[in-house]
């Protein structure tokens, strides 16, 4: 078994961790508090974490953590944890589905292992570097579609797109053959499997936000960069973009060139 491998069987170890406090606390009535910031926070968020920060400080001492309710722990390593335990908070504490744990590794800043996990329904996407994504237990590819006309377009909440990034969720509003809004991080998934095409982004995203995307998007034969196609890493932040197949991105990239 190759250290990716040993890696990623403990990074499935806090995905089960995860769905099974997520789903519990779905599953009743989550209490919703605001962080400073105006973001939702519930229980599930803080708990998931806590349990997390424990499991990899006790299996990889060396190893970073860069969370989204705990902050960062310098590791000494090259290997940086990028976690954030509830992606679609606002979502979890409505009582809708599309929310996601995300659980991403990064290597000298790159990510190269993503989990988005779907704990309702029960479903899992999983990626890393070299070995394809998978998806409730199966191998998936995205479309590998090129039509930007006959695209299928996930467009983030409305509210997420911030003066200079209006044009462009405009854009690619105009355009398409189906599109469909704030989807979170299941439309990234959702991309990686073939059934959407175009997935944007706006201004408010964070590195836990983004490095779990990365690899379900890449292994899958996706592209994946920021606006002006800038490759992403533990150092982003702000709007990104992700598409079916190389060909339909430059076409998406030069649309949105055209608005910043």
């Amino acid at each position: 078994m190759s250290d990716l491998d040993c890696l990623m069987m403990a990074a499935l170890g806090l995905a089960d961790i995860a769905a099974e406090i997520s789903a519990q606390v779905w599953s009743g009535d989550p209490a919703v508090t605001s962080k400073p910031d105006g973001s939702s926070l519930t229980e599930a968020d803080l708990l998931i974490e806590a349990r997390w920060r424990e499991q990899i400080r006790r299996q990889f001492p060396t190893h970073g953590i860069l969370g989204e309710e705990y902050g960062s722990d310098t590791g000494s390593s090259a290997f940086t944890w990028v976690l954030d335990p509830i992606d679609g908070t606002r979502q979890f504490g409505a009582g809708l589905l599309n929310f996601a744990s995300l659980i991403s590794l990064c290597r000298d800043g790159l990510p190269v292992l993503g989990i988005i996990d779907l704990p309702v329904p029960g479903a899992r996407y999983v990626a890393a570097e070299g070995k394809g994504t998978r998806f409730a237990g199966r191998s998936v590819r995205s479309s590998a579609c090129r039509d930007l006309a006959k695209s299928v377009i996930s467009l983030a909440n409305p509210d997420s797109f911030r003066t200079e990034s209006v044009p462009g969720y405009d854009s690619l509003r105009s355009t398409g053959h189906v599109r469909v809004f704030d989807g979170g991080a299941p439309a990234y998934g959702a991309l990686a499997r073939g059934l959407v095409d175009i997935c944007l982004n706006g201004d408010d995203l964070d590195a836990y936000d983004i490095c779990a995307l990365c690899p379900v998007v890449q292994e899958a034969g996706g592209r994946i960069t920021d606006w002006r196609g800038q490759p992403l890493s533990l150092a982003s932040r702000g709007a990104i973009v992700a598409s079916a197949s190389p060909e339909l991105h430059a076409k998406v990239l030069d649309r949105l060139l055209q608005t910043v």
